[in-house]
C-alpha cells in the first residue's frame, strides 16, 4: 500500500531531474564563478533541490488523489441515495473511477484495496481509516471520522455522507479557482526565476571581461555568493506567497 507522505522518483524521473540539476548548477559555477572547483562545492545544493522536488511531487500527488476522493465520494454518494448498500456503493464507484481516470488511477488502485478488505470481512470504516492516515489528506480523514461516527452512532447515514460530499465539492471548487488565479502568477514566477541567468549569460556574450573582477578573487567571490543566497532567498519566499492553503 502507498504511503503518500513518501515519494520515490521513477529511474526516468530521476535520471531527467539528476541531469537537469547538472545543468543548472553547472550554468551557476560558470556565469557566478567561472570554476569547475564551485561546481562541485554546489553539487550538495543539487541534493537538496532533489529532496525539495521530492516534496513538491508529493504534494501534487497528494492533490491528484484528493481531487479522485471527491469523484468517488459524489458517485458513492449517489449510488446511496439509488438504494445501494454502502459495499455495493463502492463497487460502483470504482466502476466509475477507472471509468473517468483510468484502472491505474490513485483512487482506482485505493478502491481495489477497500473491496479487497471488505471481501475480508474487514470493516469498511477501518479500511477508510486506513486510507486516511497514509494519504495525509484533511478531506479523507475528515470523511473516514464522520463515517466512523456516524456508522457507530447510527445517524442517518445517507444524508451525512451527501452532506459531506457536498462540503468536500465546495472545498475542492475553491482550490480549482484559486489554481486558475494563481496559474498567471506561477508562470511570472517561474520567468522572473530564470532572468538573472539570461542577463548574466547576455551580458558575459556582449561584453566580454565584464564579470572578470568578480571571478578568481575572495571579494569577488563573495560578492558572487551573497547574490546567489539573496536569490535563493527570493525563491524560497515567492513559493511561501503562492502557497495558499484552503
Amino acid at each position: 500500500m502507498l504511503d503518500y507522505a513518501v515519494y520515490c522518483f521513477s529511474k526516468k524521473e530521476l535520471i531527467i531531474y539528476v541531469i537537469l540539476e547538472s545543468v543548472l548548477i553547472g550554468m551557476m559555477a560558470y556565469l557566478f564563478y567561472d570554476s569547475v572547483f564551485a561546481f562541485l562545492v554546489l553539487v550538495p545544493f543539487a541534493v537538496i533541490a532533489l529532496k525539495e522536488k521530492e516534496k513538491q511531487l508529493c504534494q501534487k500527488r497528494k492533490q491528484k488523489l484528493e481531487a479522485e476522493f471527491r469523484d468517488v465520494i459524489l458517485s458513492v454518494s449517489s449510488n446511496l441515495q439509488t438504494g445501494y448498500s454502502f459495499e455495493n456503493a463502492f463497487q460502483e464507484a470504482y466502476k466509475e473511477i477507472v471509468i473517468l481516470y483510468g484502472a491505474e488511477s490513485l483512487m482506482a488502485y485505493e478502491l481495489k484495496i477497500l473491496l479487497r478488505k471488505l471481501a475480508n470481512n474487514e470493516q469498511l470504516e477501518d479500511a477508510l481509516l486506513n486510507l486516511a492516515k497514509r494519504s495525509g489528506v484533511q478531506d479523507i480523514r475528515d470523511f473516514a471520522d464522520i463515517f466512523q461516527i456516524a456508522k457507530r452512532g447510527g445517524g442517518n447515514m445517507q444524508a451525512i455522507i451527501a452532506n459531506t460530499a457536498e462540503m468536500i465539492s465546495d472545498k475542492q471548487a475553491v482550490r480549482i479557482e484559486i489554481n486558475t488565479i494563481m496559474s498567471e502568477k506561477r508562470l511570472e514566477q517561474t520567468i522572473m526565476r530564470y532572468i538573472p541567468f539570461f542577463i548574466i549569460t547576455y551580458i558575459s556574450v556582449t561584453s566580454k571581461g565584464y564579470f572578470e573582477g568578480l571571478y578568481h578573487n575572495i571579494m569577488g567571490q563573495a560578492i558572487m555568493t551573497a547574490a546567489l543566497i539573496v536569490y535563493g532567498l527570493a525563491c524560497k519566499i515567492s513559493d511561501r506567497i503562492l502557497r495558499i492553503e484552503v
